[in-house]
Formats: C-alpha cells, structure tokens, sequence
C-alpha cells in the first residue's frame, strides 16, 4: 500500500505540474498593442540587402557571360510621415538603391520618391490600402492585435508583398508572438518574434522558363513600445528558392532578404 500511496503522490504532483502549464497567462500579465499618433511629424528609416543567387553549375554559368552573376541591392528608405487629425496621415519617402557586392553591375545610384495620403487607425490598419506592400520585412507590424496580449501568446494576418520589386509577388501570412516585455526609462516594452510564410509567383518571364510557385520563409524580432504606443526596432531575414530543368539542367534562383528598420520617432517642429 506505501508503495502505490507513493505512485499515487508522484502522478498528482506530476498532474499538478502540468495543470501549471496549462493555465492560460493570467489577464494582469495582458498589455493592450495600440499607435498613439498624435497631429506632428514622424520619422522611421529602413536598410534592406536583397541578395540573388543563381544555382547553376559553374561551366554553364561562365558560359552566361554575367548574366548569371550573383547580385546585391542596397537599398536605403527614408520616410517622413505626418499626423493630422481624425487619423489622418501623409507619407513621403525617398528610396535609394545601388548595386553592391565585390563586382557590382553599375555604380551609380538610383533615386525615386513615392507619397501616401489616407487614414491610419489605432491597430495600424490603413485606408485605402496598400495593393501591395514593397517588401516581406513591411507586413510585419502592419497590423496590431485587437485584444491585451501576455506573453506568449500571438497575433496572426495577410498581406500581399512584392519580392525584390517584380521579382515576383504573393500573399505573405504572419505569426506575431509575444516574447516578453521589457521596461525601459518608464516605457514597456513588447519584444516580438515574428515569423512569415507565403507562395510567392514569379514574374511571367521566369514562368515561362518553367519557374513554379514557391514559398517564402520570413523571421525575425520586433519591438513595440506599448507606453508610447510607436513601433521600435525591427530586424527580419527572408528566403525564398524558384527551380527549374532545361534540357536537363537543374537552374535555381534564390532569393535572400536581409531588413532593419528603425523605431517610429517624433520629429521636432523646425
């Protein structure tokens, strides 16, 4: 009888335990994810390295003449976003991009700038929307939860992305989880770990050389200052992989993401 009271208290401590686990995160440990965007002037930068390798055997890539070369595209964005009332907001920003690497193709670099004028809620949805959104790393913290979350516990949606302009495009599906939160000079901080998943479609000419739809990996940290209600410091990898055969030769294309933006932060009145 000692013998099975023994097994008896071992299997309830070890029920104990797991009814630990389960519980849910208690309402308490719960930080409510919302933009506090008051009328003013923002500022947020972002650095990407697009990277595209050519899978082919090294002859037949010779034999290319450098159009099978790897490439490396710096690209720098600098945005200037403006709070008015109701929500509403103007977006300007100035987009630079050059070749990198030991061999860059030019050395010049190329300039655009693009503007968006709409509103912006609280849980960082825009109207209108963005037909498509310039890269993977931009759909991270598109969107905030509708609901306190603790620790642990995450936020899910979509949005359509462009890879490496129109490289190809697809819908991009993203888990946001919450880590934990962090305090700093009297702001909480949320530290999240974001993760992405996609069929991205090559554009009609690699269709027509027989590229398939394939998908898109995306990883990485976030941060979101829930006390000043501003996204803080973002860093996301992505890759994505399209094959072919021709004439018996297996040809890949890959494709490598590296983003890091920069917190959301007020700019002084000049």
């Amino acid at each position: 009888m000692r013998r099975r009271s023994g097994r008896s208290l071992r299997a309830l401590c070890l029920l104990g335990g797991l009814l630990v686990l389960s519980l849910p995160a208690r309402a308490d440990d719960a930080v409510a994810f919302a933009l506090h965007l008051t009328p003013g002037r923002y500022v947020r930068s972002q650095k990407l390295v697009h990277l595209i390798t050519f899978d082919i055997p090294k002859t037949y890539k010779a034999m290319a003449g450098g159009r099978a070369d790897d490439q490396t595209i710096l690209e720098d964005r600098d945005q200037v976003i403006v709070v008015k009332d109701a929500g509403a907001i103007d977006i300007a920003e100035t987009n630079t991009r050059r070749f990198g690497g030991d061999h860059p193709k030019e050395t010049d670099s190329k300039v655009r700038t693009s503007t968006y004028d709409g509103t912006i809620a609280t849980d960082g949805v825009t109207t209108p929307p963005q037909a498509m959104l310039e890269d993977a790393g931009d759909g991270a913290l598109d969107q905030l939860p509708d609901i306190p979350l603790a620790p642990g516990q995450q936020w899910t949606f979509s949005r359509h992305i462009k890879v490496e302009r129109d490289f190809a495009d697809g819908p991009m599906t993203y888990v946001d989880k919450v880590d934990h939160f962090e305090d700093r000079a009297g702001h909480r901080i949320a530290i999240i770990d974001v993760t992405g998943t996609g069929p991205m479609t090559p554009n009609k000419d690699m269709l027509d050389h027989g590229f398939k739809v394939s998908t898109m990996d995306l990883a990485g940290t976030a941060e979101f200052d829930t006390t000043a209600g501003l996204p803080g410091v973002q860093h996301y990898t992505g890759k994505v992989r399209w094959s072919t055969t021709v004439m018996f030769l297996h040809i890949g294309v890959i494709f490598s993401d590296t983003y890091d933006g920069t917190p959301v932060t007020p700019k002084p009145q000049s």
